[in-house]
């Protein structure tokens, strides 16, 4: 009964552990793409900032979700 208690605390903390790894990956893309947006208009002058949306889909096209 103890083993199988400590084995579903166990299983839990990795679950949630999971999940955690998992919500910070997407946190990084997004945080990479923003850098990469901004880059991109530094490097084109950083007078005018392109449309964050025409960029965005032309970084991930649709068929490549």
């Amino acid at each position: 009964m103890i083993g199988g208690l400590i084995g579903g605390l166990g299983g839990a903390l990795v679950f949630v552990l999971k999940l955690l790894i998992i919500k910070m990956d997407a946190r990084i893309s997004d945080l990479v793409d923003e850098r990469d947006f901004f880059r991109d208009a530094a490097i084109a002058g950083g007078t005018h900032l392109p449309d964050y949306e025409e960029w965005w889909l032309r970084r991930h096209p649709p068929q490549h979700r």
